[in-house]
């Protein structure tokens, strides 16, 4: 039996097919690429501050959510966990209704109701709450929360976000500023 000899037409025609082929490879794999290094340079990071401020006579405790990463979050949902319970982010209500001895001690002055659909852009940061009282009585507020001074809170705030991209649910606490992802 004679051996085929193979033609120089066929050879040139396989291997265009198979540089056609990995070309189509290395550019779907290119093209991931570029896709995940989007949505990164648009990732938000959403972080709590808690400030502590006043003079002699008065203490003033502020609470700050802030995106710190560098595109714009948008709140899927954002609410207080107090006692295993979860209240939205009324902290006028939340007091009122389960703590409401901080209120005959000191005052609200300022606090935010940011729900779902509000967007932080990157370094963009808001107040939650700010809460004034008398220095005198802020060994009783700390006794009345059974906390330490530099402990967290009595409640913990919680907050579910997307990017613009919204293909990815991260959630962040307050108790914990570590982003992690919902879906």
């Amino acid at each position: 039996m004679k051996a085929k000899k193979i033609s120089t037409d066929r050879t040139l025609g396989v291997s265009a097919m198979l540089i056609s082929l990995l070309t189509l490879i290395i550019f779907i794999y290119q093209t991931n690429i570029m896709r995940e290094q989007s949505k990164l340079s648009v990732k938000p990071r959403l972080d709590f501050t808690v400030n502590q401020g006043g003079n002699d006579s008065i203490v003033i405790f502020q609470q700050v959510i802030e995106n710190k990463g560098l595109g714009p979050a948008i709140i899927d949902s954002i609410y207080f966990r107090y006692n295993g319970k979860i209240f939205s982010l009324d902290s006028e209500k939340l007091l009122s209704t389960q703590l409401p001895k901080l209120l005959d001690y000191g005052y609200l002055s300022q606090h935010a109701t940011l729900g779902g659909g509000t967007t932080l852009t990157p370094e963009e940061e808001r107040s939650i709450y700010t809460y004034n009282l008398p220095a005198s009585k802020l060994d009783s507020v700390l006794s009345y929360l059974n906390i330490g001074p530099d402990d967290d809170g009595p409640f913990e705030i919680e907050v579910i976000y997307t990017s613009i991209y919204e293909d990815e649910l991260w959630k962040v606490t307050s108790n914990s500023s570590q982003p992690t992802k919902v879906k």
